[in-house]
Formats: structure tokens, sequence, C-alpha cells
């Protein structure tokens, strides 16, 4: 199995998903979402949407198919709706600290779990290649970090994105069990804790 971040890489480089395609993942995305991959059939992600049986299958000959568009949406939907409302901050380590206060974000995200996950764990053993990219789609806050850490001058940002990436997933686990989020405040702290003891690059010595 390649590793989630090389995955997630090659997610955001894929094909845009537009018209009525997008309709048909969009649709389904909620579905899937609420009740399920194996509990949910191609029919039933589609009821009440007025999409017909020919151009569902038109789009997507198999259910692996729409489930593959959906995980697709959902690792691009991760990084809009938990980063975009603090993307306004200049400063890389406040930024990875407000990321955490739930009160910028709106929505059921974060009571929902992560559908990445979900899809990882609903099909391992069965499916490769959905398991491959719900791995992908949860590692998708993990790039972010990681790109902030690097911006900040930590030392070892690779370990610091994955310590603030298993902090964001227990959050969204916890969130999801209790159907509230006071799990991110407490993640907030653990966040500024991590990042206060992180150590920074050390400037390179004149004539070294």
């Amino acid at each position: 199995m390649r590793g989630g971040l090389q995955e997630s890489d090659e997610m955001e480089q894929g094909t845009e998903i537009e018209g009525k395609k997008l309709d048909i993942v969009k649709y389904a995305f909620d579905r899937f979402y609420d009740a399920g991959f194996h509990a949910t059939g191609m029919e039933a992600a589609l009821a009440g949407s007025g999409i017909s049986k020919r151009t569902l299958y038109k789009y997507f000959p198999s259910k692996e198919d729409l489930i593959e568009a959906v995980l697709w949406l959902y690792s691009e939907g991760v990084v809009h709706e938990l980063f975009d409302p603090v993307a306004h901050i200049s400063d890389p380590r406040e930024q990875i600290i407000e990321f955490f206060d739930v009160r910028k974000i709106t929505g059921r995200m974060l009571t929902r779990g992560c559908l990445g996950v979900k899809a990882a764990q609903e099909y391992a053993g069965k499916h490769e290649g959905i398991v491959e990219l719900g791995i992908a789609a949860s590692s998708r806050g993990e790039m972010k970090f990681l790109e902030l850490c690097k911006r900040a001058g930590f030392a070892k940002p690779q370990r610091l994105a994955k310590q603030l990436n298993l902090l964001l997933h227990g959050a969204l686990a916890l969130s999801h069990a209790s159907g509230e989020t006071s799990a991110f405040m407490l993640a907030k702290d653990a966040a500024s804790a991590v990042l206060e003891n992180a150590p920074l690059l050390q400037p390179a010595r004149a004539g070294s």
C-alpha cells in the first residue's frame, strides 16, 4: 500500500468533477456519510434525487467508482471547510493553534467523523483502492499541517504534522461519538503544548 501523503498528492492533482457528475457525487456524499458505504446501495445513494439509473450508471459504472469520487470530494472539502476559516492568519504557528478553535467552523463536519477513515475501515481486506483513497483523504489535514510546520521553521515538520493530525482525528472521533465539539478545545490546548516544545531549525553559522 502506498503512503497516505503520496496518494493525497495524486488525489489533489486529479480531474475535477463537474456538471451532472458532480450533482450525483454531492447527493451520494451525504447518504454514504450518514448510512455507511456497505449499507447504502447505488440506487439508495441517489433515492429522491430525481437522477435516473441510466444517468447514474453512465457516469459511474460501479459503486466503487462512485465511492472513489465521493472520497475525492471529501478530501477537497476537508481542506476548505477546516482550514479556510484561519487562512487569513499570517503566522503559521498561530494558524495551527486557531485551526482547532471550533467557533470558526460552521456545519456538521466536526461531528460526523472522518469519511476517509470510515471508508478505510469498511473496505479493509475487501478493496485496496478504496482503502488507499480513504487513507489519503484522512491525510489531507496532515499535508496542510506539514506545509504550515515548514513555514514556521520547525526542525522536524513531518513528525510534528503527524502529531497534529493525530490530535485532529482524535477530536473528530470523540466529537462524532458525543455529538458535540468540546474535544477540539482540548486538542487546541494539546496542539499549543506540542508546538511550544517542538525544536526549531538552527540558523546556519556564517562560513560553515
